[in-house]
């Protein structure tokens, strides 16, 4: 039924007759003007805008419609405005516009123009939204993915250009911490004016030029009428026809925005498996961290809380939040925002596994069931002052407090036995992080900066694990019993103070010489203990078996660096230096272990830009990582119910080389935009797991070793517009090799992955929009055994507006995977929505049906070093649900 709406849908598209002009855009010395603006302005009412942006070689391409009149005006910054008024017929088919200096020395730059769909500045692209939109969009979403360019992604990630946005502005303000999701999926459309993309961003201005920062962030620039304004929406849906126990879905999204204060809410309650924000959108609000110390790694696990998730045969989800700023004065601005979410999870897998490199081959089938009860709280204030334009200050403080409280039952049936495991997790988890940033700009050639950024963590994990015959025979010693219960408790602590002091200067426009000194401390607190509590009320502790931590960890890091960068006409390099003297010292039962290292960590940053348009970015790192607390605790612990593990008190520091390539080239008078990006990364010296593998029970504990492990990445797309639709291919290759111990054999494994991908969709405001892919993969691992897999995906998308007011959506994907013995699964999910809306009305009505072909469950494979395994995963059932919504 799938393939007859399409060709239904392409049968229904009209071609109009259309007018193609180009020409090249120059001086009066024929020097080329890149990114000139080109607009034809329609003179007649009702008709469309049509733009282009001259390349590097001053080209430009127009498509306009034949039988309409057009005033052509191109212009550019320091030079005369020049018009062409083409007539309706006309047989133009190329004319070159030759633009003449003002002669006027332009300090500010004022861009009077009425018509300016994008602007081109050295790192900002300026979009008009006006110029793009048809006024059927709710969300921003919609409005992004119209931008050429520009793409989003399901779970609220955006990209321009291949790079990802990763900070998200409202009027030049943080919004909820910068996430993209909460603002792509909850700003109205008819709230936006303009959309600017800035690279390399930084929020103090006078360190932007000294920065060398890679975040690329996304600024909303709100209408005139919306800058001083409540706006938002409500919106509430029950599962038609069953509104008291069915499915349900209430979501509200409000906002007041003036130029001194603005406060933003968001809240949703839904049990259809819809998440209000991506993980990397958590990992941002719970960082807390300043951006000048990264790298510090947070125990918490937050995973439970963010991204959609049908997988489950249950899933209710509470989700509030709060984000507010304030300009107290002119020097001093407060801001902050407030994070509450409840997730409780029901969820049902079946795997037959096979266990590999044993002495026989061993088979389980496992049969899972587990609950899931998360709450997370999360408050933030951020403090900005400005004592004048060239200094600045940060102080940015963080409590967040979690709670997860997991279920699960697994019957596990082998080839000798079956059992049933029951567990019970508890966990609380409580962090403080705070910082404090200081920037100083005595003269145009020196500048400073001060930070110490200052966390504490603590989780307290317990767990209890229920079955009714013996378990991990020779690993965990066991007294007999009826039943078997065993407890266990965690107790983890870190505490970690990072400071840094860098100094810039700017020897001339070519040359800068920036100096760093830091240092880096980390404390970690690591408890565990294991107990058998027997059913006559007696204990068995473990701890006379060697199980039981308690390991006192610190890490010291002073470091001082050196980085010089210089430029050579259109080549910008920075090459650097580190010294570190590291000091890590451990104390537990088996004694107290010291060790100290001076190490040198080169690096090298370099990019060209061949024109406004094209860049070409190289990065080169020498690093080390030491190992956490719990790789080094000596003592057992239990991890799983087939799982032992023990840590490794003599670990160092693992040693190794990264180095990216990354190209990016956008053409407007092509249509083409190019995007490819390499990695590598070599480990010299390497922390791998030993294995022990006896039947499903597995013994594991890390060691260091000089085998070299190499990651080779290779990705890449290319985004072409013919005629009116849009054709993007986009394919990723990737080599891991290592070297693996299990139960004494030590094995040159390699993992192997590619995919290509082809989509297409129109790129066309006045037609339907529409979009099919189709996406291939293919996956091999070779070690003693050898695994081949491959996936085919097919995915289509629907948006079409009919009778003015009726929206019609659909979201189809067909998945299916093949084995190396060329056995196959596959699913195919599809969501659809009718909604009814008048233009000018603030109500809306929708009926969405989400898994409309009833799929009851998903199927996939995976493999590792000694699993193949075949996953059956049930899903939440089809969903119609009837929703009212009111825009504000």
């Amino acid at each position: 039924m799938f393939r007859y709406l399409v060709l239904l849908f392409f049968s229904t598209l009209s071609f109009s007759q259309t007018h193609t002009i180009t020409g090249v855009v120059s001086d009066d010395i024929n020097k080329p003007l890149e990114s000139a603006n080109v607009i034809a302005k329609p003179l007649q009412e009702k008709a469309n805008l049509k733009f282009a942006i001259a390349d590097n070689k001053g080209r430009y391409r127009l498509e306009l419609d034949k039988e309409m009149k057009y005033e052509i005006t191109v212009s550019y910054i320091g030079f005369v405005e020049e018009m062409l008024l083409l007539e309706p017929n006309s047989a133009l088919v190329t004319y070159d516009f030759k633009l003449k200096p003002t002669g006027e020395q332009l300090k500010e730059i004022v861009i009077k123009h009425e018509f300016k769909p994008i602007v081109v500045k050295k790192d900002t692209l300026i979009f008009d939204v006006k110029s793009f939109a048809n006024g059927n969009e709710r969300k921003m979403k919609e409005i992004l993915e119209k931008l050429p360019g520009v793409e989003v992604d399901k779970n609220g990630g955006v990209t321009v250009q291949g790079k990802k946005v990763t900070k998200m502005l409202v009027e030049g303000k943080s919004f909820f911490g910068g996430g993209s999701k909460l603002a792509v999926e909850n700003i109205p459309a008819d709230a936006l004016d303009k959309i600017e993309v800035i690279d390399n961003f930084n929020e103090v201005g006078f360190m932007k030029q000294v920065s060398d920062s890679d975040d690329l962030a996304m600024n909303v620039k709100l209408k005139a009428d919306k800058k001083k304004f409540v706006f938002g929406d409500v919106e509430a849906g029950a599962e038609a026809g069953n509104e008291d126990n069915g499915f349900y879905l209430a979501h509200a999204a409000l906002f007041y925005y003036s130029p001194k204060s603005n406060v933003s809410f968001i809240g949703d309650l839904n049990n259809i498996g819809k998440r209000t924000f991506t993980f990397d959108d958590l990992m941002r609000f719970g960082g807390g961290m300043s951006t000048f110390l990264s790298g510090r790694k947070s125990l918490t696990n937050l995973y439970s809380f963010a991204n959609d998730n049908t997988d489950l045969v249950q899933n209710k989800s509470q989700f509030g939040a709060f984000n507010f700023s304030h300009d107290a004065s002119s020097k001093l601005s407060v801001s902050g925002f407030s994070i509450f979410s409840k997730v409780l999870t029901a969820s049902q897998t079946e795997n037959t596994n096979e266990y590999l490199q044993n002495s026989s081959i061993a088979f389980e089938n496992k049969i899972q069931n587990g609950d899931n009860r998360s709450v997370l709280g999360i408050g933030n204030v951020k403090l900005d002052y400005s004592p004048s334009t060239k200094e600045k200050w940060y102080y940015n403080g963080q409590y967040q407090s979690s709670t997860n409280d997991i279920s699960s039952t697994i019957n596990s049936i082998t080839n000798l036995n079956s059992s049933i495991f029951e567990t019970i997790n508890k966990a609380d988890n409580t962090a403080i992080k705070q910082y404090i940033e200081w920037h100083k700009n005595y003269n145009l050639n020196h500048t400073t900066t001060f930070v110490v950024n200052q966390a504490y963590e603590k989780n307290t994990p317990q767990t209890q694990w229920f079955t009714d015959q013996p378990f991990l025979a020779g690993l965990i010693p066991l007294q007999d019993d009826y039943s078997y219960t065993i407890g266990q408790i965690k107790k983890v602590k870190n505490n970690s103070v990072d400071a840094l002091f860098k100094h810039y200067w700017i020897l001339d426009n070519f040359n800068h010489l920036y100096t760093n000194m830091g240092n880096n401390y980390g404390a970690s607190r690591f408890e565990t203990s294991e107990k058998q509590i027997l059913t006559n009320g007696t204990v068995n502790d473990f701890a006379s078996a060697g199980f039981g931590n308690n390991v006192k960890y610190q890490l010291n890091d002073a470091y001082i660096g050196l980085e010089y960068k210089f430029r050579i006409g259109k080549w910008t390099n920075k090459p650097g230096l580190y010294l570190h003297w590291y000091h890590l010292i451990t104390e537990q039962k088996s004694g107290e272990q010291a060790l100290s290292k001076t190490l040198f960590q080169p690096q090298w940053n370099s990019d060209y830009e061949f024109n406004k348009s094209e860049t070409l970015n190289f990065t080169y790192k020498l690093e080390n990582g030491f190992p956490q607390v719990s790789q080094l605790a000596g003592q057992f612990t239990l991890q799983n119910y087939n799982l032992v593990y023990r840590g490794n008190a003599l670990l160092q520091n693992e040693r190794y080389h990264s180095a990216n390539l990354r190209y990016s080239k956008m053409n407007m008078y092509r249509g083409i935009t190019w995007n490819a990006m390499a990695s590598f990364t070599k480990k010299v010296k390497t922390i791998r797991n030993e294995i022990q593998l006896d039947g499903i029970n597995q013994f594991n504990t890390p060691i260091l070793s000089d085998n070299p492990e190499t990651n080779y990445n290779v990705s890449g797309s290319v985004t072409k517009k013919i005629y009116r639709f849009s054709l993007r291919i986009n394919s990723s290759m990737g080599w891991f090799n290592y070297f693996q111990t299990l139960n004494n054999t030590t094995t040159s494994n390699g993992r192997n992955n590619q995919k290509i991908g082809v989509l297409l969709k129109t790129a066309h405001k006045k037609w339907p929009g529409f979009s099919i892919g189709y996406t291939k993969g293919f996956s091999q691992f070779s070690g003693l055994t050898k695994s081949n897999f491959q996936t085919d995906a097919l995915t289509a998308d629907a948006d079409v507006t009919f009778l003015k007011f009726w929206t019609y959506k659909l979201e189809y994907e067909n998945l299916k995977n093949t084995n190396n013995n060329n056995q196959s699964n596959f699913y195919d999910i599809a969501n659809t929505s009718l909604r009814y809306q008048k233009k000018n009305s603030p109500f809306g009505f929708e009926l969405s049906v989400n898994n409309l072909f009833d799929n009851k469950v998903k199927n996939d494979y995976s493999f590792s070093d000694y699993l193949i395994s075949e996953r059956t995963t049930f899903v939440l059932p089809r969903v119609f649900l009837f929703s009212i919504s009111y825009k504000l």
